[in-house]
């Protein structure tokens, strides 16, 4: 394919992280590193591949071909799983889509492209914590040296919230309201801002915190820092949540058995307010779902709901019968008749 101009794809990646990604689409800044991060691994995989500077490459070097060799690089020489396969895709496919806008002679390869499906991903058990497991967690901290108590408002914050790690990390002085009623807010994807209650025990740890950082409740200061005074970063909250699972599984065990991460949190706070008896749609206010359909796959995770459902069909077996297969009646009659 003849070339554009020799420097077409460095133009296409100024436009594309330059006014249109974060002044015409008004992506969040999240977002907009996170497709920074894919064009950036699949230029150096083409250069390597091709033993080239990446300052050499032009838009002739972007083919439905190249694309798919980087795919099955990140799943077998990176490791990456399935989702994370998919959310590069998802990222080369808006930059082709732009590429598309910018040289329309390029729409031929930009369909190719657009062509490569997402590979469908096998759903994974939702796992979270019980509530004797948060109790042995919050337990383990050590609350007599400042950084326990830090890691410990840090948590009971988690845990009460159920706020992903990212939406943690942002929160500043002014987002919350320690006074009655105790709240604070959120603002999750899309930007979207939601307000939080927090239970009383909550809001006392995290009062008790915010005074003795004395932090502005006015300013936009972060809450929660590392040692170094900066802003906790979500591999380091990360971090404090497995110390604090290693650690607490002496006093209960079961935490060794299961895969656990920062997000095993938010569902840990919707399953419990989901045993509370809390209905779906609050419940995805709460989580800040943007349907509650996304909410009502907690319903189906909890094995104690599904063993007093399984206790309530107990009798089923016995009084309903299938009916017995006659070679003289027709499939449509045999299954009519169930």
């Amino acid at each position: 394919m003849r070339s554009t101009a020799p420097n077409a794809l460095a133009r296409a990646v100024h436009g594309f992280f330059g006014p249109y990604l974060m002044e015409q689409r008004g992506l969040s800044r999240h977002t907009v590193l996170s497709y920074r991060d894919t064009l950036a691994l699949l230029l150096r995989f083409i250069a390597q591949t091709r033993h080239t500077d990446p300052a050499t490459l032009d838009l002739d070097a972007l083919t439905a071909d190249v694309i798919l060799a980087f795919l099955k690089h990140l799943e077998s020489d990176r490791h990456n799983k399935t989702s994370s396969r998919n959310v590069r895709l998802a990222a080369i496919h808006a930059f082709a889509r732009y590429v598309s806008i910018q040289f329309p002679e390029r729409l031929q390869q930009v369909q190719q492209i657009l062509g490569i499906p997402f590979k469908r991903a096998g759903t994974r058990p939702i796992e979270y914590f019980e509530y004797d497991e948060i109790r042995a967690i919050l337990d383990s901290v050590n609350r007599a040296r400042p950084a326990g108590r830090r890691d410990y408002a840090l948590l009971a914050l988690m845990f009460n919230s159920g706020a992903r790690v990212q939406e943690i990390v942002d929160i500043g002085a002014c987002d919350l309201q320690l006074q009655s009623p105790p709240q604070i807010k959120l603002v999750g994807k899309g930007r979207k801002t939601r307000i939080c209650p927090l239970w009383p025990q909550t809001a006392k740890v995290l009062k008790a915190f915010v005074a003795e950082r004395a932090l502005d409740s006015r300013s936009n200061a972060a809450v929660f820092c590392n040692q170094r005074g900066e802003r906790l970063t979500r591999f380091g909250i990360r971090y404090l949540l497995g110390k604090y699972c290693r650690i607490a599984s002496g006093k209960s065990p079961s935490l060794t058995r299961k895969r656990l991460h920062p997000h095993s949190v938010r569902h840990s706070t919707a399953v419990f307010l989901l045993k509370s008896g809390v209905d779906l749609p609050s419940i995805s206010h709460w989580m800040g779902h943007a349907s509650v359909t996304t909410t009502g796959r907690y319903a189906k995770v909890d094995l104690e709901m599904k063993r007093k459902a399984l206790a309530r069909a107990a009798t089923i077996g016995d009084t309903i019968a299938p009916t017995k297969w006659r070679p003289s009646r027709s499939v449509l009659d045999w299954l009519a008749s169930l």
